[in-house]
């Protein structure tokens, strides 16, 4: 089966031709299309497009073995929103090379901040010249992004989003509000911190006001939720075996611990019950025209299903929850992917299941092709260096 992600239909005996990191043709099966070719065999599985971590910070500590997790979880772009500033280069650079398997990064440096910081990945800003150099750094390094966190003052902000658009880039940032009005092109997080003294995005009870709503609305601007807790708690209650897949020994020992637990009522992914304020927050956003992408803010690649799971659990149909992870965060990003046409970088994963059916199909993925390079995924979890 194929899904293309350009219409919620299954397609049958399909042929995806692909040619170095192309898609050239989608057309149905013939025998004539495997000659001299090497042929993927997924006669029994289903096809989709690659899926999108919107919303991850990369762990060196992790070693290679982050990169073939989120392939084996069929991620094949990870983006990055606030880094080292070089670790985010090399990642980058080490899968456009290819020298070890990985999903396509999108990377920036560290989070902007005004004079003091809470993590690592922040740069405390002292003065406006120093705000200029790290400016021209994220330029220099050719950063994907600059985002904007929590104390950055309004001109400073301002004067973000004029240089990012001016190097053709985007600034993200937690704001809402005075965020859209200076030109910040997405809001991570359905909460989340705020240290400025603004309203929240959400009020009491997980309730996202009108106002809340029509700024993402009327701006049309990129919106990650990250409600992926619930999600994930409910895939390892629906399917306690997963606990015990091979793929998780691809992480370090806390996470593994994380996963062994499961499912408890802690819910690492955050976002509280998507049955709620959450849930509706997302859905209300969507529809009034915002443009929902799937990131979680963890490391650990199933939460990304989760992500899914929650959002169907709030409600949005299977097909709109599936493009959250993949037509979504293509065109966020500018990447030419998300769907399976002739043109389109070649990100698929191959699953067993029908997710528009069982959304968390999405996790059982037997093979992916990513930037037109084959893994297997018992293979990728197998090699645990």
């Amino acid at each position: 089966k194929l899904l293309d992600m350009k219409s919620p239909t299954l397609r049958a005996n399909v042929d995806v031709v692909i040619t170095g990191n192309r898609i050239t043709s989608v057309v149905p099966h013939a025998a004539g299309n495997h000659l001299k070719a090497q042929v993927v065999d997924a006669s029994d599985l289903t096809v989709m497009p690659g899926l999108t971590e919107f919303h991850s910070h990369l762990q060196k500590d992790f070693g290679a073995a982050q990169g073939r997790a989120w392939l084996a979880f069929g991620v094949t772009t990870v983006r990055s929103p606030g880094n080292t500033p070089y670790e985010a280069v090399e990642d980058r650079e080490a899968n456009e090379a290819g020298v070890r398997p990985g999903p396509r990064v999108y990377g920036t440096g560290y989070l902007m901040e005004w004079n003091r910081v809470y993590y690592k990945m922040g740069i405390a800003i002292s003065n406006v010249s120093q705000f200029e150099m790290e400016l021209e750094r994220a330029k220099v390094l050719q950063h994907d992004l600059i985002k904007s966190y929590v104390r950055l003052p309004d001109i400073q902000q301002r004067r973000m989003v004029e240089f990012a658009h001016s190097i053709g880039v985007p600034v993200a940032t937690h704001e809402i509000f005075p965020a859209a009005m200076v030109g910040v092109d997405n809001t991570e997080h359905t909460a989340a911190t705020s240290r400025r003294g603004y309203s929240p995005k959400q009020a009491t009870l997980q309730t996202a006001y009108e106002d809340v709503v029509q700024l993402f609305g009327k701006s049309q601007r990129i919106f990650c939720p990250m409600i992926s807790g619930f999600g994930a708690r409910a895939l390892f209650e629906k399917d306690p075996a997963l606990k015990k897949d091979p793929r998780f020994a691809l992480y370090p020992q806390w996470i593994q611990r994380q996963v062994a637990a499961q499912p408890t009522s802690a819910t690492p992914g955050g976002g509280g019950d998507p049955r709620g304020g959450s849930g509706k927050m997302v859905l209300d956003i969507m529809k009034a025209g915002g443009l929902v992408v799937a990131g979680t803010d963890t490391p650990n690649a199933i939460n990304i299903h989760g992500e899914l799971m929650s959002y169907t659990m709030a409600g949005m149909p299977a097909f709109d929850a599936l493009k959250t992870a993949t037509v979504n965060p293509a065109k966020a990003l500018h990447l030419e992917a998300g769907t399976i046409e002739p043109g389109k970088l070649a990100d698929l994963i191959a699953i067993d299941g029908d997710p528009l059916a069982t959304i968390s199909s999405t996790y059982r993925v037997k093979k992916v092709i990513a930037n037109g390079r084959v893994y297997d995924a018992a293979e990728l979890a197998a090699q645990k260096q």
